[in-house]
């Protein structure tokens, strides 16, 4: 009688019902149980795979692991040979592996592969592939993986003098014209009077940081000198960049495309770059191993379509287009069911942008993402707007009218490294309060880059 109420182990619940990933991690742990960790990756998601593989890691369950998973199971297979072959040392051969993994589907194997090989890299002191390599990775860190991320890339930016020259350099070269507007040096070594708040002020005033934003920040220094009795205009200079800092960073925010298929709708003027910034994009995405493609779905002027197809030819990726005069919201359709016919990631649409007749231009953009809406429910996932940084306060006045229009996830910052008016990001931020996630300090495709408020601000001192 008493067999009959005995509790089930949890090997035998698992035999009747496999499909519990947690359970089979728990097993693993329990059992040290290269099969459990193997049915852990088959029943889970990207979180339970991260798990997993470490904690085969951690307990030296490679090659038991290996043993039982599927031959179909390529990417994961190829992962775990990796890591065979990183753990002997063999690392040429480990690559090799981690190269196949990092087509995978799942971002988790992705990025658990290309991790694996920046490491092997940094021990082979090829520095700046293995920050490469970190870079494509960058967008789909996990959130319990940031941290050992970050310091591994700190420490390859180190050793690679990046830290010093690459990237902040790029954000120095791209600010030179603003920083040397703003000439900040001038303000060295002098002593804290009402004198220097006022040559301050109109300094952040001509560097288009705008009128309002630029009043709040010297009444806040005012405040700290007191608050903390500051001396010297060094200190109000470090207290200055803190508070660019903090502001900045409220508004600064990663591409959200975490949910596949996801669509990326692109709004903007003509003239600002728009093109060139969806191209660069999709060239990077497709980098990232991303598949993506293109719509053109600015049917008001021939020349976007036949731009936006050069782009497309140089990126690499897929473009649907409808002829000149064409429904917008046709071609946008037309895109949709293609990128769901063929299981691809992104769908970048390209819009018109004659914000002189905004009526028009309103309907066409509800149009457009009214069918997105309905044939992908939950997209568009980014709205972004391009706005010229050469265009100074105007770039304001352009995205308060295309706010009216539709609702704008974030802002894409063109050509700051032409114009003495990048201080209209500050400006941006403060005033508009939407999240600026890419700013284009160059011409070349890596010179669209994740806005980092940090190296910005360092990059507008001297």
């Amino acid at each position: 009688m008493l067999g009959f109420f005995k509790r089930k182990n949890l090997r035998d619940e698992l035999k009747e019902n496999p499909q519990q990933p947690e359970k089979w991690l728990k097993l693993a742990e329990k059992e040290n149980d290269g099969e459990a960790i193997a049915n852990a990756i088959k029943y889970g998601n990207g979180n339970i795979t991260l798990e997993a593989v470490k904690l085969a890691q951690e307990r030296n369950l490679i090659e038991k692991t290996l043993k039982h998973l599927s031959e179909t199971e390529i990417e994961i297979r190829a992962l775990f040979e990796g890591l065979k072959e990183k753990n002997k040392e063999n690392f040429s051969r480990a690559r090799n592996f981690f190269e196949t993994a990092a087509l995978s589907k799942s971002d988790a194997i992705r990025f658990l592969a290309t991790l694996n090989a920046a490491e092997i890299l940094k021990e082979e002191k090829l520095y700046d592939e293995a920050l490469k390599k970190l870079q494509e990775i960058e967008p789909i860190v996990p959130e319990s993986e940031k941290k050992n991320f970050q310091k591994l890339k700190k420490e390859l930016e180190e050793k690679s003098g990046k830290r010093k020259g690459g990237f902040f350099k790029t954000f120095r070269e791209g600010l030179k014209k603003t920083r040397e507007a703003l000439n900040l040096s001038i303000f060295k070594g002098r002593k804290i009077d009402e004198e220097l708040f006022e040559e301050l002020e109109e300094k952040l005033i001509l560097a288009d940081i705008g009128v309002k934003t630029s009043l709040q920040l010297i009444e806040e220094l005012r405040k700290e000198t007191k608050k903390r009795k500051l001396k010297t205009s060094d200190q109000l200079l470090e207290i200055l960049k803190e508070k660019l800092k903090n502001l900045l960073s409220q508004y600064a925010g990663e591409l959200n495309i975490e949910n596949q298929p996801a669509v990326i709708l692109v709004l903007g003027v003509n003239g600002v770059g728009k093109t060139t910034t969806i191209g660069k994009l999709a060239k990077q995405l497709k980098d990232r191993g991303k598949s993506v493609l293109l719509a053109a779905a600015d049917t008001f002027r021939a020349a976007a379509i036949e731009q936006l197809e050069v782009w497309a030819e140089r990126a690499g990726v897929r473009i649907i287009k409808g002829s000149e005069g064409a429904d917008p919201a046709s071609v946008v359709f037309d895109a949709v069911q293609s990128l769901k016919a063929r299981g691809e990631n992104i769908l970048i649409v390209d819009t018109a942008g004659r914000l002189h007749n905004k009526e028009r231009l309103m309907k066409e953009i509800k149009k457009i993402k009214k069918v997105i809406s309905r044939e992908m429910p939950g997209e568009p996932s980014e709205i972004l707007l391009v706005l010229d940084a050469n265009t100074g306060q105007n770039a304001i006045s352009q995205a308060k009218a295309f706010k009216e229009i539709t609702d704008v996830t974030g802002i894409v910052l063109t050509k700051l490294d032409g114009t003495a008016k990048g201080g209209i990001v500050v400006a941006i931020a403060s005033e508009l309060k939407i999240p600026i996630k890419y700013v284009g300090i160059g011409e070349k495709i890596e010179d669209l880059q994740p806005f980092n408020p940090e190296e910005f601000v360092e990059g507008l001192f001297n």
